[in-house]
């Protein structure tokens, strides 16, 4: 199970009983923590996952974007099997700052400095050539709990090994992913009223195991999985599990692309060669302008630059996947599709 992340959300966002300036970010719908109503936290994901140009379902993976969704803040940032952190290089004679990097195995362990203070030459320097790339936002996908080695050049001057490119929460594991497939693979879902609809059944389902209904990995993944159970599908040509298959310890990570192209970045955008191909670290530029305008939280612009547009592909292996509706007791069963882990809009029997 993948436990939730909630300690610093709990302690820096909205309660239940918003106080202060808490009331009008609440009041514009910014709160969209652990606490909130179930369905509220799915009605939110589920319009994410059949946005027209944004589709999280297809045939031949599940994705989303590495941004958090709204509410996420501060030390919690990273929760889509993505994080993210940033190197900067304010002159040619300082050491590279690694900023906004997850230091532990949940968001108790807090991050690296997010902030960056320059001095007034560096600012003037900064100033003379706002366009000069001087960081880096890096989007990291390497699984927390798989150690392959890696050959490539440092960033910046940081030598690129596992700390700090690997992701670094336990939930953002090859291990958490697979045993979200396992607890989400199930024929008895509870139906009835929203859990009608394929998403909502599988978002309350992931929140009846994890209490990780507003994170859109999780709920993402919980559903086109309990399709799959749903729809009797089962592993056929291989010994590994569907875990295994989707999130196998040989890989580094889901590979990150854009919402267009799975081989393609947003523009300024790099993948880092690891040496294997993986396309699991990305590197985006940071120029001069916007260190001096995001000096307070560099992640934070990291984030609003680039976070929504570096995409997580999720492999679905569908030449290992057979599907047989009649082998399942399941009630949802008369409504599977061809590929039942593409969820779509409308409810199940509609």
């Amino acid at each position: 199970m993948r436990p939730s992340i909630i300690l610093a959300l709990l302690a820096v966002g909205c309660s239940s009983e918003p106080k202060g300036d808490d009331v009008d970010m609440c009041a514009d719908g910014m709160c969209d923590l652990p606490n909130d109503p179930q369905e509220v936290s799915c009605d939110r994901r589920r319009t994410d996952a059949f946005n027209e140009n944004r589709l999280q379902f297809n045939e031949g993976f599940l994705r989303w974007s590495c941004n958090d969704v709204q509410g996420v803040t501060l030390d919690d940032r990273g929760q889509e099997y993505c994080e993210y952190f940033a190197i900067a290089k304010p002159d040619a004679t300082s050491a590279p700052l690694v900023l906004g990097k997850n230091k532990g195995e949940d968001s108790t362990y807090g991050t690296t400095d997010a902030a960056v203070t320059l001095s007034p030459e560096q600012i003037t320097g900064l100033e003379a050539d706002p366009t000069q790339v001087v960081g880096q936002c890096i989007f990291t996908s390497w699984n927390s709990d798989i150690d392959m080695p890696v050959t490539a050049d440092p960033v910046l001057g940081v030598p690129v090994a596992a700390a700090p490119f690997r992701m670094t929460f336990r939930v953002n594991s090859a291990e958490a992913a697979q045993t979200l497939v396992t607890d989400c693979f199930v024929q008895d879902a509870p139906g009835g009223h929203l859990r009608d609809d394929d998403f909502l059944r599988g978002c309350l389902l992931d929140a009846d195991i994890n209490q990780t209904e507003y994170r859109k990995s999780d709920t993402t993944i919980c559903s086109s999985t309990m399709r799959l159970a749903e729809c009797g599908c089962t592993t056929t040509g291989t010994t590994s599990t569907l875990g295994e298959l989707i999130s196998p310890y040989d890989k580094r990570g889901f590979v990150l692309g854009t919402w267009s192209d799975m081989t393609k970045l947003p523009p300024s955008c790099h993948f880092i060669e690891l040496g294997d191909g993986s396309n699991t670290v990305v590197g985006c530029d940071l120029n001069a302008g916007d260190l001096l305008a995001g000096a307070a939280d560099v992640r934070a612009y990291c984030q609003d630059k680039y976070a929504d547009n570096v995409v997580v592909h999720v492999p679905i292996p569908r030449t290992n996947v057979t599907c047989d509706p009649k082998s399942s007791y399941s009630a949802y069963a008369e409504t599977c599709s061809a590929t039942p882990w593409v969820l779509t809009a409308s409810p199940s029997g509609s």
